[in-house]
């Protein structure tokens, strides 16, 4: 059998690692193992190996690799511990420098495996938004060359592109965990937009809904403690493990689960959610004086997308929304609505949800001014809100005070 001529190019590698060991049965085969920074991976490296296109990047699980890439979903400087990093099937390694090297590739082989994962850090090197100390794990296979080992390289291909692992979600939903989600949302015309499983492919994340009910977690994070749950914003994976392990735990046991006291709310705080996504531009313009949809917190829809649906609410669609980051710092705040009523152990809203909703209608001047002294603060990225201790503690106050009026009034 013939084989073509090789089209063989250097590829720079600077590494914060490196390490080589023979193979022990192919001695002329070497196992290379790369720490690289992920800033730094070089750009344009062949995925002719790759038996899986990079395709399908909108899915759930790609967007959680980017999110932990970028520090949302796990601690910075962690990265190549959660990923399973990159495989490449390589010509020869040139050593320039203790830890610069150069890669020789040929166009047809290259990455065997992780496609997905280098196509996702080129994105995230292209928007600069990789946090610090991130590394990616690069394991090059050399010493396949000549026509002999071509069959080899084959396999080596397939089998390195296997199954990816299963995400924590599909395994509840497979238990029944999310059986009391959609008994509460069975009825609301988006019902059916939601994905319980990581091959769903809907325009709602079940996370996003466990995440939003945790917001409203009064037992975890009571009102008059200075805790907040800024975890549903920073990493959705907490609130998802909690809200599992609630379910399998009381399964044993019989008991009633924690989060089951709050899944009474959940619709209405989607609606107060939307509310405050919606109607945060208009109160900033009014305000502030100033052009929300100049600021980084507020998100617009790609051209791909159309424009934002706010169906929880049934408010108009429009091209422009806060950002979550932004949103639930403020969103946590109307935790001091909720109260567990003693007889039936179920979460309420303190005067009712209508007083919930004229209430934010009511704080929004101050809330979204809040937030502009955020920005100034902070900084103008919605990561920054959504993570800062500061900035929840305020806002809760904020609607802290006007709910103890409220009860002040009351008793007047």
């Amino acid at each position: 059998m013939e084989y073509k001529k090789m089209a063989i190019k250097p590829y720079r590698f600077e590494v914060s690692e490196a390490r080589s060991v023979k193979h022990p049965t192919l001695p002329n085969i070497v196992k290379h193992t790369f720490l690289v920074p992920a800033r730094l991976f070089p750009k344009g490296v062949p995925t002719g190996a790759n038996l899986r296109d990079p395709v399908g990047m909108n899915r759930q699980v790609y967007k959680d690799v980017k999110a932990s890439l970028e520090g949302k979903e796990a601690l910075p400087g962690t990265f190549d511990l959660l990923n399973l990093g990159i495989t490449i099937i390589a010509e020869d390694i040139e050593v320039i420098d203790k830890r610069v090297f150069n890669v020789m590739i040929d166009d047809d082989y290259g990455i065997a495996n992780g496609g997905h994962t280098t196509r996702i850090i080129y994105d995230c090197q292209e928007d600069d938004s990789i946090a610090e100390g991130q590394h990616v794990e690069v394991k090059i296979i050399t010493g396949l060359e000549g026509g002999e080992n071509h069959t080899l390289r084959v396999d080596i291909a397939r089998g390195q592109n296997t199954g990816i692992s299963v995400q924590p979600r599909s395994i509840f939903e497979l238990d029944g965990a999310f059986d009391s989600l959609k008994e509460i949302v069975k009825d609301q015309d988006w019902a059916n937009d939601i994905g319980f499983k990581e091959s769903d492919k809907k325009d709602i994340d079940v996370r996003e809904l466990v995440s939003v009910l945790e917001l409203m977690n009064v037992t975890d994070f009571p009102v008059r403690e200075s805790k907040h749950p800024i975890a549903a914003y920073e990493k959705w994976s907490t609130p998802l493990m909690k809200f599992g392990d609630d379910f399998k735990e009381h399964q044993k046991t019989g008991e009633p689960r924690k989060y089951a006291a709050f899944e009474p709310l959940l619709i209405d705080t989607l609606v107060l959610y939307d509310h405050i996504r919606r109607e945060f531009l208009k109160v900033y313009n009014e305000t502030v004086k100033g052009r929300a949809g100049n600021l980084r917190i507020v998100e617009k829809a790609p051209p791909s997308k159309g424009r934002y649906k706010f169906q929880y609410a049934k408010l108009d669609d429009h091209d422009q929304r806060l950002t979550k980051g932004a949103a639930y710092p403020i969103l946590g705040a109307f935790r001091n609505f909720v109260s567990i009523n003693p007889d039936t152990g179920c979460a309420e809203w303190v005067g009712g949800f209508e007083n919930v909703l004229s209430s934010w209608r009511n704080l929004a001047p101050e809330l979204v001014s809040e937030t502009k002294q955020a920005i100034n603060d902070i900084g103008n990225a919605p990561d920054s809100l959504g993570k800062n201790r500061n900035h929840w503690a305020n806002l809760f106050k904020s609607v802290r005070l006007h709910v103890m009026q409220q009860q002040l009034d009351t008793m007047g």
